[in-house]
């Protein structure tokens, strides 16, 4: 594809967003991890303890079977839980259902992550800090890296490594459908640039901002609800949704809780005004949106609206990437 060549050479030499395209380098990406990692030494089972426990539980968290913000425990004790959630993941294998882990099934968790720590369908160069030309040097100090949030930048990779396996899952329920994320982790200043909400998760790495190509917003909500994602935004004016964490970001200073849309009497998903989150209704992009989601790739301008088409093809995923954040988000997570 013509314009996935370009934007992967833009990535290499790096934007001005300092975003890497997730499924751009796709092939290139699951080739080197094809071998996987050995992380685990034999099956595991109700009853075991320790920390290959707890290496199952963080990746298969996102397939725990609840969508009654039942939050899944990740204590290295294999439990009902962890039982369940092995269960649902065997289902998508097609393997027999069990609550067992299998010598198969660790080995195909084993190959879904590379020697770094990323995942097989994320890279850690996606979660950086973007940078912004409305912002200061002093603002785009940190782009590229996880340096200057609220917490070190190895317990910002903690959270990074968890929210990957979270987008994976989601990944997979959606039909393989590529997810593309144009903003994650941001250091305290780009934050405040921004207009990001004070309390951020984004400010742990514990955060995502993200399309997925042929899926409506509403439907990956949909998705995320039953992958352990404790914190769903949506809004009226941009066309992206917000996945986090929360519930496992220890160092989180907001409210404990699930945050998720509030619906209408229709079931349509609400923004924190009570507006219809975009693409369920008569919305569209606002205007300073618009101009900021503009990108110019190859000579050819992307239209404005590109990256908010209701499904969106993986052109217009692509170009929300790049595009980066919006100048505002106007106290927004």
């Amino acid at each position: 594809m013509v314009l996935g060549a370009v934007l992967l050479a833009l990535s290499v030499a790096g934007s001005s967003t300092g975003v890497s395209v997730s499924f751009l380098g796709g092939e290139v990406h699951r080739a080197r991890s094809a071998a996987g990692t050995s992380i685990f030494s034999g099956p595991l089972e109700v009853g075991d303890e320790g920390e290959e426990v707890r290496a199952l539980q963080i990746r298969v968290a996102g397939w725990f079977p609840s969508r009654d913000q039942v939050q899944f425990v990740i204590d290295g004790r294999y439990g009902l839980q962890t039982a369940k959630a092995v269960e649902r993941f065997r289902g998508y294998l097609g393997l027999k259902l069990s609550g067992r882990a299998s010598r198969r099934v660790l080995k195909r968790l084993e190959r879904l992550q590379d020697p770094d720590g990323s995942t097989a369908h994320f890279d850690w160069e996606e979660f950086t800090q973007n940078s912004s030309a409305s912002c200061s040097a002093n603002a785009n100090a940190y782009a590229g890296t996880f340096g200057g949030g609220k917490v070190s930048p190895r317990k910002v990779k903690r959270n990074i490594k968890r929210l990957m396996w979270r987008l994976e899952a989601i990944r997979a329920k959606a039909g393989e459908k590529p997810i593309g994320i144009n903003s994650a982790f941001r250091s305290v200043t780009y934050n405040e640039c921004i207009g990001g909400a004070s309390a951020s998760e984004h400010l742990y790495g514990a955060a995502v901002d993200s399309r997925v190509v042929e899926t409506e917003n509403g439907a990956a909500r949909d998705i995320a609800r039953g992958s352990q994602v404790h914190g769903i935004g949506c809004y009226s004016e941009l066309s992206h949704n917000h996945f986090d964490i929360r519930l496992e970001n220890i160092a989180w200073q907001g409210t404990r809780g699930w945050w998720w849309p509030d619906t209408d009497k229709k079931g349509r998903d609400l923004d924190e005004e009570g507006k219809l989150c975009w693409g369920q209704g008569e919305t569209k992009l606002g205007a300073e949106s618009a101009e900021d989601s503009q990108i110019v790739v190859g000579g050819v301008v992307i239209s404005p609206t590109a990256s908010g088409s209701s499904r969106p093809s993986e052109q217009e995923v692509e170009a929300f990437e790049e595009a980066g954040e919006p100048s505002d988000y106007q106290g927004g997570d």
